[in-house]
C-alpha cells in the first residue's frame, strides 16, 4: 500500500513539473513573440509613422504669409480700340507685319491695342514717334499719333494662410514676379531708347524658374487654390516675356516683335492676377 500510494506521488510529481515546464515555454514564446513583434513595429525614420520629434498622421505646419506688391504708374502706347477682340486681334497681325510689336490687354470695356508700355512718358513718347511712320495709314489715320496714357498699378496687399511650405512657395512667385516685372520694365525702356541695358535677364530667368519648379512640385490645398492658380499662370507669363526679351537681344526684327508682346501680355497678366488672388 506503501509503494502504491509512494507512485502516485511520484507520478503526480512528474506530471506537475510537466505542466510548469509547459507553462514556462509557453511563457517564454509569449516573451519572445512580443519582442519580436515589438521591434518589427517599432517606428523607423522613412518606414511608416515618423520618430518622435516628427509631424504624426501626416500633420504638417500651419503657416500666414502677407503677400503685397508695389504700386507703380507705368506709361501705354495705344494705336487702337475695338468693340469686338477680332478686329483689335487684326490690328496686332498688321502692326506685327510692319515690323510693331503690339498687344490686346484686359478689355475695360473696349478692346485696346497696344504697342509699348515704358517706365516714364519721355520713352513712351519716343515709342509713339518712332511707331508712327510704320502704323500711319494702315492700323492708325494717316495723320494721327498713337496715344500716351498712364497705367496705374495700385499697391496690393493681402495674406494667405495654409501648410506652410505652400503659401512659401505662392509668396515667392508674387515677390518673384513683382521684381521681375521692374525688371523688364527697365530692359524695354532701355531698348526703345536705343541705350545699353543693364538688366541680367538670365538671372531673371532662373529665379523665375525656380519659383515656378516651387508651385508645380505640389497640388494646393483647397483654400489656397484661387492664390496657386493665380501665382502660377502670373509667374508662366512672366518667364515667356523673360525669353521673349532674350530672343529679342540678337537683332532679328521679328523676335524683336514679339519679344514686345509678350512683354506687354506680362504686364496685362500682373495686373489681373494679382487682383485675382487677393481674397
Amino acid at each position: 500500500m506503501r509503494r502504491t500510494r509512494l507512485g502516485k506521488a511520484r507520478a503526480i510529481s512528474s506530471k506537475l513539473v510537466f505542466v510548469l515546464i509547459a507553462l514556462a515555454f509557453v511563457g517564454s514564446g509569449y516573451l519572445i513573440g512580443r519582442y519580436f513583434l515589438s521591434a518589427l513595429f517599432q517606428d523607423k525614420p522613412g518606414n511608416g509613422e515618423p520618430v518622435s520629434g516628427q509631424p504624426q498622421g501626416g500633420e504638417q505646419t500651419t503657416a500666414t504669409v502677407q503677400i503685397a506688391t508695389d504700386a507703380r504708374t507705368l506709361y501705354r502706347v495705344q494705336i487702337g480700340a475695338f468693340s469686338s477682340r477680332e478686329n483689335a486681334d487684326k490690328a496686332v497681325e498688321t502692326a506685327g507685319q510692319k515690323g510693331v510689336g503690339a498687344a490686346v490687354m484686359s478689355p475695360d470695356p473696349l478692346y485696346k491695342v497696344y504697342c509699348g508700355i515704358a517706365g516714364s512718358k519721355t520713352v513712351a513718347e519716343t515709342i509713339a514717334s518712332n511707331v508712327q511712320p510704320k502704323l500711319a495709314g494702315s492700323v492708325i489715320g494717316k495723320d494721327d499719333k498713337p496715344y500716351v496714357g498712364t497705367l496705374d498699378v495700385p499697391s496690393i496687399s493681402f495674406s494667405i494662410t495654409g501648410t506652410k511650405a505652400q503659401v512659401e512657395a505662392i509668396k515667392a512667385a508674387f515677390d518673384r514676379a513683382n521684381d521681375a516685372v521692374d525688371s523688364l520694365v527697365q530692359f524695354w525702356d532701355a531698348q526703345s531708347s536705343g541705350q545699353a541695358g543693364t538688366v541680367s535677364l538670365a538671372t531673371i530667368r532662373t529665379d523665375i524658374g525656380s519659383a515656378k519648379n516651387a508651385l508645380t512640385a505640389f497640388t494646393p490645398d483647397a483654400a489656397l487654390t484661387n492664390a496657386y492658380s493665380s501665382a502660377l499662370r502670373l509667374i508662366t507669363a512672366v518667364e515667356d516675356a523673360v525669353a521673349a526679351a532674350e530672343a529679342s537681344v540678337g537683332g532679328d526684327s521679328q523676335k524683336g516683335v514679339s519679344g514686345v508682346q509678350s512683354f506687354i501680355a506680362c504686364v496685362d497678366s500682373f495686373v489681373q492676377e494679382v487682383k485675382n488672388a487677393a481674397p
